[in-house]
């Protein structure tokens, strides 16, 4: 929560907009200090262009009349000077994508994470996932970028859109889960209407309507009940999904390796399987597939029975 009010508190200050009690709240708070520090330097920086050669030269220069000095002289290595140069670079794209108010969130293993958007809309990110997003352009386009999954509770407004690697999903107001792993996408649509893009193909799905494609396959549609994906209250339901999902799935709950020796990993599974007991999780998986399964340290056997 503090963390929320000091992006509220800062976004206003740097607006102009901040209240004498307001910036008094954020001067109290210790993350200030450090934000203050590169809102000072940046403004000595203007939206660069920049023009490398000149700046290169002048540096040469620079550097060249510095050596006539009398001043003791160290001699850097390579790797040296190639990680300052490196990290001087980096300061200064770091500094650029604050500027920009470019917003990242991520989770870990086994975690969730709830962000309100700037428009009051609000996402809720599934374990070992990301998304990320301009505040400063945030009005001109509700654009957010996704790794993972999340659910979406978008306020009614101009057209949002969820990028991922392997399709988008499109939206003016509505409740939406969007799942993406390498070569698949999959989306189900709680309330309103989704536009799902993915290959050159659209699919418009409505409330209990859901599609998946996987590499690319014909894409699969069917039609659930829930009102909530299953994952907000820990466990992970699957509709006819390739084992091959299900078990990463299961890395990005438990952030444990998965083997598996000789299996049928196109093989589907269907039904829910715990995000709190690992132990819970393979029995029902094992159960239902015909599989065993050994558990080694951080390393997840499975096997044919």
């Amino acid at each position: 929560m503090e963390n929320q009010e000091f992006d509220m508190l800062l976004n206003k200050y740097i607006e102009g907009s901040i209240s004498s009690t307001e910036l008094d709240i954020l001067k109290s708070l210790e993350e200030f200090n450090s934000y203050q520090k590169i809102l000072d330097y940046s403004t000595e920086f203007k939206a660069p262009t920049i023009d490398v050669d000149a700046s290169f030269k002048n540096f040469l220069a620079k550097t060249e009349k510095e050596e006539k000095n009398e001043v003791p002289v160290f001699t850097l290595k390579r790797s040296y000077i190639v990680s300052g140069i490196a990290a001087a670079l980096l300061l200064f794209f770091g500094l650029f994508q604050f500027l920009n108010f470019n917003k990242t969130y991520e989770t870990g293993f086994g975690e969730q994470l709830a962000v309100m958007l700037p428009d009051s809309s609000e996402v809720v990110l599934n374990a070992s996932s990301s998304v990320s997003f301009s505040e400063k352009k945030w009005n001109e386009t509700r654009t957010i970028n996704l790794e993972g999954e999340a659910f979406f509770k978008v306020k009614k407004g101009s057209k949002f859109t969820v990028v991922t690697n392997e399709g988008n999903v499109s939206v003016l107001g509505t409740q939406f889960n969007v799942n993406e792993y390498k070569n698949f996408l999959e989306v189900q649509c709680f309330e309103g209407k989704v536009l799902v893009e993915r290959n050159n193909k659209k699919h418009i799905l409505t409330r209990g309507k859901a599609v998946r494609q996987i590499n690319e396959d014909e894409f699969e549609e069917w039609n659930f009940v829930e009102s909530n994906p299953s994952w907000k209250n820990f466990e992970s339901t699957f509709n006819n999904t390739p084992l091959v999902f299900i078990i990463e799935n299961m890395k990005k709950m438990y952030g444990v390796e998965v083997v598996s020796e000789n299996i049928n990993l196109e093989k589907r599974f269907s039904g829910s399987i715990s995000n709190t007991d690992i132990k819970i999780a393979l029995e029902t998986i094992s159960n239902s597939m015909n599989l065993n399964y050994s558990i080694e340290k951080n390393k997840v056997i499975l096997r044919n029975k």
